[in-house]
This record gives C-alpha cells, structure tokens and sequence, in this order.
C-alpha cells in the first residue's frame, strides 16, 4: 500500500507516516484535519465517520484553544503572562489545581535536572539573535543571570509570584505535550480508538490504524537529504523531541544547542537534539528536556537507565541511541 508523509516545517526532522487511509470496501475512513494552536500547526487524524469526525475536530481544537488561552506565555491573558507581568509588584497570581498540577511537574523536572531545566532562562534566549549568534555584552549577559532562577519563584496558597521585576517564566515546552496528552484522553472518553495527534515536535497516538497498521514515524539524519531514515512504531504511545539540530548556536567557535545554562546564560554542552518515546506525552517531553541539559556522554548514560526509546543528535551531528540509524 501507498504511504504519505505528512508535511512539517523546515526544523522538524521527524514527520508522522500516514498510510494511504481510503481502501475499496473499507467501512471507515481516516479524516484529518490541520488545526493552529500555540502558534504552530497540529494535525488531527481520526478514525470516524466524516459527520463523527468533524465533531471529534471541535472538540480537540476547543481542548487546545482553551488550554493555549490558559497557559500560553504568547497569550496576554494567560496565567502564565498574568505571573510575569506582576512580577516584582508583590501581587500573586491565583493558581486552580490544573495550574498548580503543572507548576508541580515543572518543579520536578527542575529538581530532576539539577536546576538546569529552568523556564526562568527565557529572558536569556534574547541575548542571541535568530541565527544563534551571541548579541549581548558580558555585562548583559549577568544582569539577566541575576534575574533567572526557578527557586525564586514563590509559591504558596495565595498563587505564584516572580519577587524581581524582569523576570519571565515561560511553560510553553511542558504545555503542549499536556495538551496533547488532555486531547488524547478526550478523544478515548468519546470511544476514539484509532488516532494521531501531532504539535510541532510533539506527538501522541490511540491505538494503531483502524486498518492495524502501525502509527509511524520517519526519523531524519542530521546529514544527507531531508528525509525520513528510519522509521518507528509509535503505536498508543507519545513522542517527544526537544533541541534542534538545524538552529544551533555558535560560540567561540563551537556549534551548541539553544539550551541555555541558568548559572552563566551560555549555551550547554550537551546534545543538540534529543527524541523520547513513552507513554504519554508529557513524559517523553520530560525525558527529552532533562537529556538535552545534560553533557553528551552523561546524558547517553542516563537515557540508557531510563530504559525508553530514544534518539539523540550530539555537536558533530553523530546520532546515538536505540532509534538511531544503524
């Protein structure tokens, strides 16, 4: 049977494979549908009837839209914009039990990373221009240093409050893996057994086909043409990638990632990309943004322990892991 690689934009170097979905006889087909939220595209697709299809479409782009309302940093009248414009001023932001939730796995992943995971380093990706050149002064660099930091965020039964005007807290890498992870679990209270979901570097299934072929993904080596070189199963599970091979930052002479240390505001030395698959989203979200934090070899060292599949780029564009090209 024919295969269909999904487009995407020019950074991804993963793309879902969707199989031909209409076969002579077949009862149901596989609508799709491209959505915009958090400022990308997300395509849904489904196995349902067109009239079944485009109400289960409603429903995951209203899931989307409200959690974007609700949490993007994008979004002047989120929680997350709301914190950081009282930043400084003494006044919390109220936070319900969906916002504390988040900031609670935040906080987790910040203790598991050692601190380097910290949406606080936000206002230091303004110290590199689009191209990953350094643009600040060194004086610079440590006047946003002295404004980054996690552990100053206070949180207590009044909500959330940055005590530094100036500071910036962005969730954005943890919330769209939680909007998927939301959606998914709409759609299987709806009945919804066969799906794919997918949002920017972030994907999520139900089931398999309604055929029962496998949900694919096509991953792409940093070298060569741009296309899928190996492929793998992603069959009622999330996936994950957090870094960029193609967008990296050059310092003294140096390629690095855009992830930045929270001690120095300069780029880790670490992986450049990292892929996870694992049950949900948002865990593979998690297993990624810990990795990329770390140096090369202890990163591989502890995505081996994890145990889950996974794929990483490091500086010289060499690939690891067990999803890695043989």
């Amino acid at each position: 049977m024919a295969e269909n690689v999904a487009s995407g934009r020019r950074c991804y170097y993963y793309k879902a494979v969707i199989r031909a979905q209409e076969r002579k006889g077949q009862s149901k087909m596989m609508p799709r549908k491209r959505l915009h939220c958090f400022g990308s595209s997300c395509q849904l697709t489904v196995s349902a009837t067109p009239g079944e299809a485009a109400r289960l479409f409603d429903l995951a782009l209203t899931e989307l839209s409200r959690i974007e309302a609700k949490f993007s940093v994008y979004d002047a009248g989120s929680v997350i914009s709301r914190v950081n414009q009282a930043a400084g001023t003494g006044s919390s932001t109220e936070l319900d039990s969906e916002a504390r939730s988040l900031f609670d796995f935040v906080a987790a992943l910040w203790k598991e990373s050692n601190h380097l995971f910290d949406p606080t380093t936000r206002l230091l990706q303004d110290c590199y221009d689009d191209n990953g050149r350094l643009k600040a002064t060194e004086q610079q660099i440590k006047a946003m240093v002295s404004l980054v930091g996690w552990n100053k965020l206070q949180l207590d039964s009044d909500g959330a409050y940055l005590p530094e005007k100036g500071m910036l807290i962005d969730l954005n890498s943890c919330i769209r893996p939680y909007a998927l992870d939301t959606v998914r679990k709409r759609l299987v209270k709806e009945g919804v057994e066969h799906a794919l979901l997918e949002l920017d570097h972030d994907a999520v299934t139900i089931g398999k086909q309604a055929d029962g072929a496998n949900w694919l993904l096509g991953l792409r080596h940093p070298h060569g043409r741009r296309t899928a070189i190996n492929r793998v199963k992603l069959n009622n599970r999330g996936f994950a990638m957090r870094g960029d091979f193609e967008r990296r930052i050059t310092f003294d002479g140096e390629s690095f990632g855009r992830g930045l240390s929270p001690v120095d505001g300069f780029p880790v030395p670490g992986m450049l990309s990292v892929s996870v698959i694992a049950d949900t989203c948002l865990n593979a979200c998690s297993a990624a943004s810990i990795a990329r934090l770390k140096t090369e070899q202890a990163a591989v060292n502890w995505l081996d322990r994890l145990g889950l599949p996974w794929m990483a780029i490091d500086r010289q564009l060499k690939c690891h892991g067990p999803l890695a090209p043989k």
